[in-house]
Formats: structure tokens, C-alpha cells, sequence
């Protein structure tokens, strides 16, 4: 008996160790996307159709009730709650992605909501994922839940089979929290392709860092942001990460101008300060509709003028490999309008609303990142090199190998 014991105690974690090695294999295998940083004579530039007065859309699409009761972590959501909170906050599309479930929101009418909030644009969302390192995906403009993923820390090929796969039943896919728990790594996003958006800002980690990595390797990934709130309860978790999306002057607006919009880079992320963040929802809401908007950012000769409705203390020009630029405390820049003529402070308290950059030939791309005078960010996509005009960069194809073998790369 005590034999049989030792075996059973031998066979069944070898087994285990078996199956899960050839379950790990049963997928392709991926050669690693290029690495080539943007290249060409023009300058895809993604707010080139915003003009000043332009319509932006307040949005999250990331946010959790609590659809799978104890299993994950919703707290006490209930999908009205959030619908209710973020519409008392003002937002124009609000998203509930819980995990590997697409919750829809228009069965949810807030009591105090206007014709508009009754109308309001569905997309659909989910939030892809339940492996141990946090792996996460979204997917905006979802038409089904994918079930399969990889549980133990993934290889390069199994993160890419799985954005292969979530390409295939949705609009969009996003890589969620990328820097946190080492979900994604500098490795990963040099040669994962196959997705559109990077979520760089996220209330658990701000993945900055990780975003030039993927720009400077030749990734066109534009920014999105989103708060993840998993307790709309707690002040914090709410209205701290939101994408402002430009939907210019469609109307009525399809969900289909959102998803260009998102992926051709019209949009932008705000940093919400921690100060703004611990208020109430009726002081938050004063401060989200004070903070400054876009009005336009263009390529003006060979200088990349950015404006702004409002006061900002402070633009940063961010290049290749993360590298700052040029740092531009407000007062000490001025920028040509479209008449030529200048924006200067008004002020000499360190706000303007206006800054620019002379590109150089040697620049792949440029990004802006913009303090505000309570110490908000916001954060734009950028401009890059590209070979066509008014073309953004294509995402290097994937590709499978031909051979399998046990090794990735």
C-alpha cells in the first residue's frame, strides 16, 4: 500500500507537469515583429483634422462591476452604479469591461439623465485575462469573449497567439496596465505587434516608461487611458485616468467614429492629480470641466505647435528612447497661430497656452506631455515619421514560423 501510495504521490504531479507542457505547446509560434524605428520623409501627425472648438468626447472603457459576484474583484458595483457615478462626472462614453464578459450598459438609465445620457453610445468592452502575472488585454468594440489563455508566466508567442486571436473578434485591442507586475516587459513590446492601443495611464501604474520602448522600436500604438476602478466607492479609483476622444463634428456619432478616432491616435490621456482625485463626485466634476482641452496641434513648417484652450505650467517634447527634448516652462515660448501671428503669456505667473518644437531630421517621433498649473497631466499622442503622407505607420505584420520548435525568443 505505502508503494502504490509513493507512486500515485509520483505519477499524478508528473502528469500534471506533462499535460501542462503540452497544452503550453499547443499554439504557434511567432517570429518577433522588427524592431526599425520609424522612418520616412512625412509626418503622420494624428490631430490633424482637430480644430479649435471641436467636440471631445469624455471616456472610460475600463472599470469593473461586479458581474462574477466574490470570484473577482468588483467590490459592490452594480453596472447602474457605475453608469449613474461616471455620468454624474460628466462622461459622454462610459465602458464596463468586466473580465471575459461584455456587459452591456444600455439596459442602465440614470435617474437624473438627460435625452442624451438616455442615448447614450454603447461600446461594447471586456477585459481579457486570468493568468497568474497579469497579463491583461481589452477589447473595445468586442463582438465576442475569447476563453483561451495561457495561466503560467507566457512566452513571446503565446502573447502574441493571444492579440492574434482577440484581433480576430473585436475592433480594438488594447495591452492593459502594460508595466504592472511585469506583464508586459521592454522584451515584449520590441517585438509583440498585432494591437492598437497601449494603456498608459492606469490608476494600479503608469506605464510611460514602456510606451517609448514600443514607439522607439516601430510600434504605432496610440495611448489610451482608464481607470480601472474596481470600487467606485472610493474616491480615488474614480475620474483618475480618462481619454478625451475628438469626434469633431459628427452627429449623431456611431460607435465606428470612436473606434477611428482611437486607433488613428484623435484622442488624448489626463492625469488626474491625487488632490482632485480624494474629492467628492460633485467637486470632481467642477474640476474635470475646468481642466483645459486641445485645441489644435500641428505641423506648421518644420516646428509642431501645440494649443491649448486653457493655462498649462509646463510642456515637455519627448523623442526617441524616451528622451526629453526640450522642456518648456510656460512664459519662456511662444507659438505661431494659423495667422502667423504669437501666443504669449498673458501673465507672469508661469502659465501660457501654447508651445513648439523645431523638428529635427534626426527625430522619429515626438510626443507632448503637459503639466497644468493643479498638477494634472496631459499626455498626447504622437507625431511620427512615416513613408506616406497623411499615413500612419502600419504595425509590422505577424508572422508565424514555419518550423516549431521548443525555444522562443
Amino acid at each position: 500500500m505505502g508503494r502504490k501510495q509513493e507512486k500515485v504521490r509520483f505519477w499524478i504531479p508528473a502528469g500534471i507537469l506533462v499535460l501542462l507542457f503540452f497544452l503550453a505547446r499547443q499554439m504557434p509560434l511567432y517570429e518577433p515583429a522588427p524592431e526599425d524605428p520609424f522612418t520616412g520623409t512625412y509626418w503622420y501627425n494624428p490631430y490633424g483634422n482637430v480644430t479649435p472648438g471641436g467636440q471631445w468626447l469624455r471616456s472610460n472603457f475600463h472599470a469593473h462591476s461586479n458581474s462574477w459576484k466574490f470570484i473577482t474583484n468588483g467590490k459592490d458595483n452594480t453596472v447602474g452604479d457605475i453608469v449613474t457615478t461616471y455620468d454624474s462626472l460628466g462622461y459622454d462614453i462610459i465602458g464596463v469591461s468586466d473580465y471575459q464578459h461584455i456587459t452591456d450598459t444600455r439596459t442602465v438609465v440614470p435617474a437624473t439623465g438627460t435625452e442624451a445620457t438616455k442615448n447614450r453610445l454603447f461600446i461594447p468592452v471586456y477585459e481579457h485575462g486570468f493568468n497568474v502575472c497579469k497579463t491583461h488585454q481589452g477589447t473595445i468594440g468586442a463582438r465576442m469573449v475569447y476563453w483561451n489563455d495561457y495561466v503560467l508566466p507566457q512566452t513571446r508567442s503565446q502573447k502574441q497567439h493571444i492579440l492574434e486571436q482577440l484581433g480576430e473578434r473585436s475592433e480594438l485591442v488594447v495591452l492593459h496596465h502594460p508595466a504592472w507586475m511585469g506583464g508586459y516587459s521592454k522584451k515584449d513590446v520590441r517585438r509583440l505587434s498585432g494591437y492598437d492601443l497601449f494603456e498608459v495611464l492606469n490608476d494600479f501604474w503608469i506605464s510611460e516608461e514602456l510606451w517609448d520602448v514600443a514607439l522607439s522600436s516601430g510600434k504605432p500604438a496610440m495611448l489610451i487611458a482608464g481607470d480601472d476602478a474596481h470600487n467606485i466607492f472610493k474616491p480615488t479609483d474614480l475620474a483618475r485616468d480618462l481619454t478625451m476622444i475628438h469626434a469633431g463634428a459628427q452627429d449623431p456619432l456611431a460607435p465606428e467614429d470612436v473606434y477611428r478616432a482611437l486607433k488613428t491616435g484623435a484622442a488624448y490621456g489626463i492625469e488626474v492629480t491625487r488632490s482632485v482625485a480624494r474629492g467628492s463626485v460633485v467637486q470632481k466634476r467642477a474640476c474635470l470641466d475646468a481642466l483645459p482641452v486641445l485645441q489644435s496641434c500641428r505641423i506648421q513648417g518644420d516646428s509642431l505647435v501645440v494649443v491649448l484652450s486653457g493655462k498649462a505650467r509646463q510642456f515637455h517634447f519627448i523623442g526617441q528612447d524616451g528622451a526629453l527634448l526640450k522642456s518648456v516652462p510656460a512664459g519662456a515660448d511662444m507659438a505661431a497661430d494659423e495667422a502667423g501671428s504669437a501666443h504669449t503669456p498673458d501673465n507672469a505667473a508661469g502659465v501660457a497656452d501654447s508651445a513648439f518644437y523645431l523638428l529635427q531630421e534626426q527625430d522619429r517621433y515626438v510626443r507632448v506631455k503637459i503639466a497644468l498649473p493643479d498638477s494634472s497631466h496631459i499626455y498626447l499622442n504622437p507625431v511620427m515619421r512615416t513613408m506616406e503622407k497623411n499615413k500612419k505607420p502600419p504595425m509590422p505584420p505577424v508572422r508565424k514560423r514555419r518550423l516549431f520548435t521548443i525555444f522562443d525568443t
